[in-house]
This record gives structure tokens, C-alpha cells and sequence, in this order.
């Protein structure tokens, strides 16, 4: 006969907040003013009182017996973990002490003792971080990821004084990994904390990255050699750390989830009964924040497009799980249906197009990105003389293509269809992104010299503006919470620059088609020039100082003086004239001269013909 065994019972889960304790207790008792003595007295009075309030003391009475070491199987309470903490704590202050006494004084043997008392913290950190473990099963996820970070702290601490830089680089950047993604997955305060504890970790990063000779002292640089570090010890556990996160901002998410229970958007308030649909929501909104804060700081371009990736792939999913959740709806209204059942499609509708609508606004948002950095490339191109053929252009038309495809559309949600207002305001914004689209078009005509196609084509900006412009005098104020907001200032901005586009067009095509007529103004507005050298003197450089002999060389450079032309042009020259005697070719001459000259012709004569006769006559 088989007997079961007995089940183990699951104790309790316990939550250590790691860095409240640690900061609450550091900036309340010495540490503000770097008082170490003060705090680490603290510390020990603290481990007293915690072991008498948990009977474990190390004697009874006034006879000490051996030290008691807090073991797994002594934590039933979570004030254990607090004197594990506080002894760390204890060790490490002890050791800044060391360090600030051994600097004043140089004496080289507190030296040896901080290295000690660090090893001791280090030790008890490890300590910390295994009963902490998943293995033991005695704390959530939090508070193991908080042990692991504070225990690479202290580790690196140790090393960072033995001055092993690259054991210490790789324990820094770990314990900072750590807290930066907890810091996207608590409340405010936790957020502050982390943060702060990033800022201390940081110089000891970039102290023993200028050793070890791999960066400079920039944050950006900080981030990269964190990344390059991270990357490099995959195989020592840092490859769970993402897993371990993902969790804690899943089980974060669970909670929040829990407190939403309704969406409000356009001035309406529907309930949101599907808790997996509400954590898709809060991811989304969590993407949304860390997006928002990154374009309040300084931060590079290219992590702004990675955080709208992750912020497009959050919507997509969720509008994905929206849209699942509206078919199966459909499907068990259809076959059965009951008194709230078109009330709760309606809401479920509601929430999707909401979900729809934030998804394509913004990959809107993150197709403008993209034109303004095309755009800014391309002035910074036009003002270093280069040529454009439409390239850039050609782009831009495109993006503004995907802006148009998405405003058309929202324009198909139901809930844009059944509301006039919602639906003039898209009309609106299509109206004025398509005169961005085709002034971007009208540009690339006029790049290349065809100004008929680009006037036309600013009139037809043109005429674009004037329609949004009406449409939006129309519309009420937009709100406030919207993602995509078009005022009728930015309108007026815009009509005005295509104004100034066409302007210049018209003219263009006057000074290439009428310069024969105007040939005084066509010449003037040649020479016209906004650099520093007209266009007389660069005529100037171009002649040569041999041809200019009577004009004083304001222009002359002595590097490379423009003397003459070398090798010198191929000239037409003066010659001789050649006179050729071709007309007696074209003389006809009488067969007899006799009858002129008065007798008959002699022929005995030596000579015939015209000398002939004249040898008779002189006879």
C-alpha cells in the first residue's frame, strides 16, 4: 500500500524593499553629512534591537554562545532579512570610515582594514542575495532582482579597492542593468530611488572604464560601455536578467491592471471589464511615458525610434487583442443575446476603436519624425551647395503618403464615422497634410527647373491650405489629450510658406523666360549675391593679372596669384593675304581680231591668233 507523502506547505512571500531601507536609514542617521561613525553606530543598535524583537540573540543571559547565522530555514519573518541587510550595511560603512581616515592620514594598514570590512560586505551581500533566491521561494520577484543588484554593488565595491577594474566595470554595470529596468517597473518613489542610485554608480563606471582605457565621461558613452559589458558576460547569468524584469513588469502591470477599470476618450467613460486587455493598455501607456520622457531630455535620435518601435508593437498587440476580443464578442452575441449584451459590444467596440485610433496616430507621429530629420538633411545639404534630383524629396513625398493612408484610416472607425465633429477635425488634418505633400512635390519640380509643373503645383498647396483652413475654423478646440493635434496656427504657418514658395517660382520662371526684354534687370539680379565677394570680383580672380594691368589687384592673393593663363588659349592671327588670277579662266575670247584691225590675217605668220595679228600690224 502507497502512502502519500506529506505536501510542504508554501510559507509566506515577503517583499524587502531594499532601497528605501538603505536610503531612509542612510539620509536619516549620518550620512547626509557623511557622517559614517554616526550611521554604521546606528546600524549596530539596529541588529540588536531586530534580534531581541525575533529572540535571536547570540546568549542567554550574561554567557555568549556561538554567533547565530540567519539560515532559510529561519525565515518566517521578514525582519530576518533585515538583520542580513543591517550587517551589510554595518560592514560597509565601517569601511568608508577606513577609507576617509586612511586618506587624511596615509596610514596604509586602515587601508588593509577597509579592503577587509568591504570583503565581509561583499560576503554578507552574497549572503543576502541566496536567501533572497528563487530556489528559496521566500520573497517575489522584486526583491530578488533588488538582493542581486545590491550584492554586485557591494562586490564591485570590494574590487574597485583592489583595483581589479575590469571585475569591478563588469559587477557595476550589472548591479546598474538591474536598476534601470526596475526603475520602469515601481511607483514613482521606487523610480526616484533607482535613478539616484544610477547617478552614484555611474563615476565609479566611468573611473574604471579610463583605466581600462574604453570611453570618455559622457553619459551617452556610460550607456554603451554598460551595453558592450553586459554583452560580454551573457554566459555568467546576466542572459536572465530580461526574463527576470519582464516578470516584475508583468506582475506590476497585474496590479495596475486590477485599479483600471474604465477608459475615458472623447469625453466618454466606458468600463473595461477584460483584465488582459487592460494589461495590453498599461504596456502600451508605460511605452507612451518612457517615449515621453526621452523627448523631454537629450536623447539621440535613434533611441527615440527604437522606444516608437517598442511603443508601435505595444498598440499593435493590443489592437490585435481588441480586435479578437470584438469577433469572439460577435460571435456569442449571435448566437445568444441577453439585455446588457449590446451594451457590452458597444463598449467593447469603443475600446478598440480608442486602441485603433492611438496605434495609427502614432506611426503617425513617427512618420513626422522621420520628414523632420529628412527635412533638416536636407537644408543642411542645400546650404553646402549639393544638387538635389528628387532623392530626399522623393522620400518625403513617400512618408507623407503612409500620414495620409493612416488618417484615411481613422477616418473608417466607427466611432469617427458616428461622430460629425471627429470626423470634420480628420478631414481637416487630411486636408493639411496633403498641402504638405504636395509642396514637397511642387519642391522637386522646382530643383529641377520645371517651374510651370511647380507653380501649378503650389497653387494646388494652395488651394489644400485654404480648405483645411476653413475646415478647422469649423471644428472646435482639439483636446488636450489627443495624439495628434493640427491648430490653425500651424495652418496659417504653412499657407504662408507655400505663399513664399510660389513667390519664388514666378519669378524664377520670369528671370529664365523674359531676360531678353528685361536685360538691365535680369543683370542686376545676377549680380546680386549673398556671400561676402560680389560677383565682379570673382570675375575679377578669373581674368588674369597680365590682362588687368590697368586696374589696381585689390583681389590678389600671394599663395596662388592668377598671373596668366598657362597654357595660353588658341588665338586667331593676323596674316599676309593671298590674291589668285582665276578670271581668265572665265574670259571668252573672239576667234579673229581681223576685221578690228583693218586687213586680212597673214597666214605665213610665225605667231596665230591674237599674237599673231599683233606681229602683222607691227609688220
Amino acid at each position: 500500500m502507497d502512502i502519500d507523502e506529506p505536501i510542504k506547505e508554501q510559507g509566506p512571500t515577503f517583499s524587502l524593499d531594499i532601497l528605501a531601507l538603505t536610503n531612509e536609514a542612510r539620509n536619516t542617521y549620518g550620512l547626509r553629512h557623511q557622517d559614517y561613525t554616526r550611521y554604521r553606530q546606528y546600524c549596530a543598535k539596529r541588529i540588536h534591537r531586530l534580534r531581541e524583537s525575533v529572540n535571536f540573540v547570540h546568549c542567554k543571559g550574561s554567557k555568549f554562545n556561538q554567533a547565530r547565522e540567519v539560515t532559510e530555514a529561519d525565515l518566517n519573518d521578514v525582519r530576518f532579512l533585515h538583520i542580513v541587510l543591517f550587517d551589510v550595511e554595518r560592514a560597509w560603512s565601517y569601511a568608508m570610515e577606513l577609507k576617509r581616515e586612511s586618506r587624511s592620514s596615509g596610514d596604509t594598514r586602515k587601508k588593509h582594514h577597509l579592503i577587509k570590512r568591504l570583503k565581509k560586505a561583499a560576503k554578507l551581500g552574497e549572503k543576502l542575495e541566496n536567501l533572497c533566491s528563487r530556489e528559496a521561494g521566500k520573497v517575489d520577484t522584486r526583491t530578488i532582482l533588488e538582493a542581486q543588484a545590491y550584492s554586485a554593488l557591494m562586490s564591485g565595491y570590494l574590487l574597485f579597492e583592489r583595483q581589479s577594474w575590469q571585475a569591478a566595470l563588469d559587477k557595476f554595470a550589472a548591479a546598474r542593468t538591474i536598476y534601470e529596468k526596475l526603475s520602469a517597473a515601481g511607483t514613482a518613489h521606487q523610480e526616484t530611488l533607482c535613478q539616484s542610485t544610477i547617478d552614484d554608480i555611474d563615476p565609479n563606471i566611468r573611473y574604471c572604464a579610463y583605466v581600462l582605457r574604453l570611453g570618455t565621461d559622457s553619459v551617452s558613452d556610460v550607456d554603451d560601455l554598460v551595453k558592450m559589458t553586459i554583452g560580454k558576460n551573457k554566459g555568467v547569468g546576466l542572459d536572465l536578467l530580461e526574463a527576470e524584469v519582464e516578470s516584475v513588469l508583468a506582475q506590476t502591470r497585474q496590479e495596475k491592471a486590477a485599479s483600471l477599470t474604465s477608459i475615458t476618450w472623447r469625453d466618454r467613460t466606458v468600463p473595461l471589464r477584460n483584465a488582459e486587455l487592460a494589461i495590453c493598455i498599461l504596456k502600451a501607456k508605460d511605452a507612451t511615458t518612457n517615449l515621453e520622457n526621452a523627448s523631454d531630455a537629450d536623447v539621440e535620435e535613434a533611441t527615440k525610434m527604437e522606444m516608437f518601435d517598442s511603443l508601435l508593437e505595444a498598440y499593435g498587440d493590443a489592437e490585435r487583442f481588441a480586435k479578437n476580443a470584438v469577433k469572439e464578442d460577435m460571435e456569442a452575441t449571435a448566437k445568444v443575446k441577453s439585455s446588457k449584451s449590446e451594451q457590452i459590444s458597444a463598449d467593447l467596440n469603443f475600446v478598440y476603436n480608442y486602441v485603433a485610433y492611438n496605434y495609427l496616430s502614432r506611426r503617425i507621429q513617427r512618420n513626422l519624425m522621420l520628414v523632420d530629420l529628412l527635412r533638416h538633411k536636407l537644408k543642411q545639404e542645400h546650404s553646402e551647395g549639393a544638387r538635389f534630383v528628387g532623392g530626399k524629396y522623393q522620400d518625403i513625398v513617400k512618408l507623407y503618403d503612409n500620414v495620409l493612408q493612416s488618417l484615411n484610416e481613422i477616418k473608417d472607425l466607427p466611432s469617427v464615422q458616428d461622430n460629425l465633429t471627429f470626423s470634420q477635425e480628420i478631414d481637416a488634418k487630411i486636408w493639411y497634410f496633403k498641402a504638405w505633400r504636395t509642396l514637397y512635390v511642387a519642391s522637386a519640380y522646382a530643383v529641377l527647373n520645371k517651374d510651370c509643373e511647380a507653380i501649378s503645383l503650389f497653387g494646388r498647396a494652395q488651394e489644400y491650405t485654404s480648405q483645411a483652413k476653413s475646415a478647422f475654423s469649423q471644428v472646435t478646440l482639439p483636446d488636450k489629450d489627443d495624439v495628434l493635434v493640427v491648430t490653425l496656427k500651424e495652418v496659417e504657418e504653412l499657407e504662408n510658406i507655400i505663399r513664399g514658395f510660389r513667390c519664388k517660382a514666378r519669378a524664377t520662371w520670369h528671370l529664365r523666360h523674359c531676360g531678353s526684354d528685361d536685360s538691365d534687370v535680369t543683370k542686376k539680379l545676377g549680380e546680386l549675391t549673398i556671400d561676402e565677394k560680389s560677383k565682379s570680383d570673382i570675375k575679377d580672380e578669373e581674368i588674369p593679372l597680365i590682362e588687368r594691368l590697368h586696374q589696381y589687384p585689390s583681389n590678389l592673393t600671394m599663395n596662388n596669384p592668377h598671373l596668366i593663363n598657362f597654357p595660353p588659349e588658341f588665338t586667331p592671327i593676323p596674316a599676309k593675304p593671298l590674291f589668285f588670277d582665276i578670271a581668265f579662266n572665265h574670259v571668252d575670247f573672239p576667234s579673229s581680231l581681223s576685221q578690228r584691225a583693218g586687213r586680212k590675217q597673214d597666214g605665213s605668220s610665225r605667231f596665230g591668233g591674237f599674237f599673231g595679228s599683233l606681229w602683222g600690224a607691227k609688220k
